[in-house]
């Protein structure tokens, strides 16, 4: 199997679990721009490198505890930073390993609880990702027939995308407002915290002006 190390790298939940937030903050900060475009698409899923993360906590308002961090690193032993896409290895997920072997994507999922794929080099958000490498020598040791096709345009960087949400989906997010602006006294400590943790956690940018 290939010893390639592997990057950083973070899904949806493992930024909620960084930055200590509700499991589906991350995909709110990312359709209101907060987070940006996925610095790789594996399988149809996003994933941001680890510098892209914590570039967030350049505004100021989400910071990171660094036993969070801490732990996170823990997950990935022998983990490194990567700064550009050219530092990652070829990773791939279900969908392209069906590429691979001209099967479909269930296919593969059952090879994989049977024990006839290698073990995940990395798990994110609950999706396991390989490099192109581990697969093609286990395959090799296994005699299984490969498409050449298909190795050839995962390594030009061709990834299954994700499907288009449904146009009720859409409407959904277009509906989608921001909390209204609220003003609290000084006796209302309590309730201004809750107010502005709720506001972040759903991943708004917060202004705090003082009343006049």
């Amino acid at each position: 199997m290939s010893t390639e190390r592997i990057p950083y790298l973070l899904g949806y939940h493992e930024i909620a679990q960084l930055f200590r937030v509700a499991r589906d903050a991350p995909l709110l900060w990312r359709k209101r721009s907060l987070l940006g475009d996925p610095d790789l698409i594996v399988s149809g899923s996003p994933y941001w490198l680890l510098p892209t993360v914590l570039a967030l906590t350049n505004s100021g308002y989400r910071q990171i505890e660094p036993q969070a961090l801490d732990d996170y690193k823990a997950g990935i032993p022998g983990g490194y930073v990567a700064s550009g896409m050219d530092q990652l290895p070829i990773l791939i997920g279900i969908q392209e390993v069906s590429w691979v072997f001209n099967k479909t994507p269930t296919a593969i999922s059952q090879w994989r609880n049977r024990g006839t794929l290698p073990s995940p080099n990395l798990a994110l958000s609950g999706s396991p990702l390989w490099t192109l490498e581990s697969i093609l020598a286990d395959a090799s040791q296994r005699n299984r027939p490969m498409s050449g096709e298909a190795i050839a345009r995962i390594r030009a960087g061709e990834r299954a995308q994700p499907r288009r949400r449904r146009r009720a989906d859409s409407q959904a997010d277009e509906s989608e407002t921001a909390p209204a602006v609220q003003t609290f006294t000084c006796d209302e400590n309590s309730a201004a915290a809750d107010f502005l943790e709720n506001v972040l956690r759903a991943g708004y940018n917060v202004e705090i002006r003082p009343f006049s």
